[in-house]
């Protein structure tokens, strides 16, 4: 069955605003179904996904946004927070610290966990 992505979208979105990222899930999957390789769609299903403690399927997410560009520091960002929260703290700060290298607004997640300077 076909939906319109938009509104499956704007509904995901409307649904994470009301801090209600468990309902926001199954339309962006809908919504990855048909567009794959979209980012904005990805990009809110990590962070659906992030919100309700699925780290492990965040970090799936945000690693096909990272096939398609390696230096999104968002990305590289919410990888790194999520996984911190899985407890692979060695292998966040990698994470953490090349979005702060991309983006110094995210240098404050780097000192958080100790890194230094890249």
């Amino acid at each position: 069955m076909t939906y319109d992505v938009y509104d499956l979208y704007r509904q995901a979105q409307q649904h994470l605003a009301d801090r209600e990222a468990s309902a926001a899930i199954p339309l962006l999957e809908l919504a990855a179904e048909q567009l794959p390789s979209d980012r904005a769609i990805l990009r809110l299903l990590a962070l659906a996904y992030f919100d309700t403690g699925a780290f492990a399927s965040a970090e799936s997410t945000l690693r096909v946004l990272l096939d398609h560009d390696p230096l999104d520091a968002d990305a590289l960002h919410m990888l790194g927070q999520a996984l911190e929260r899985s407890g692979r703290t060695a292998e966040a700060g990698r994470y953490l610290s090349l979005a702060a290298g991309l983006d110094p607004a995210y240098s404050v997640s780097c000192s958080t966990w100790g890194g230094g300077p890249l």
